[in-house]
């Protein structure tokens, strides 16, 4: 099982900042497709999303966006998906952020 498989089973299970960690882990060094990156970037985003992080989500989106070809529908309906998760996000009240950010920062001990 490789790095991204490994990843994206934490991010399955709801091991928010695992999954983050270990998809920058496998991102660095690798040669990968343009598209193959932006998938994982995209999953990304959605654990920063998952742990609190909206504007970091938001800022990986954003540099997502400029790779997406209009053509690659399933990628782009993936990026919609990400950033209604971050709109979502927005409106939550403060006490679910922290509870959010709490819950990531107590996966990573």
């Amino acid at each position: 099982m490789n790095e991204i498989d490994k990843a994206k089973d934490e991010f399955e299970t709801g091991r928010w900042s695992k999954a983050y960690a270990l998809f920058q882990k496998a991102l660095e060094g690798r040669n990968d497709s343009a598209r193959e990156i932006a998938q994982v970037r995209l999953l990304m985003a959605r654990c920063l999303v998952q742990m609190g992080e909206p504007d970091r989500a938001e800022s990986q989106l954003k540099d997502v966006r400029d790779q997406l070809s209009l053509s690659d529908k399933e990628l782009l309906n993936q990026f919609e998906s990400a950033w209604r998760e971050v709109e979502d996000t927005r409106r939550l009240d403060k006490a679910e952020i922290e509870r959010r950010r709490a819950a990531a920062k107590a996966e990573k001990n």
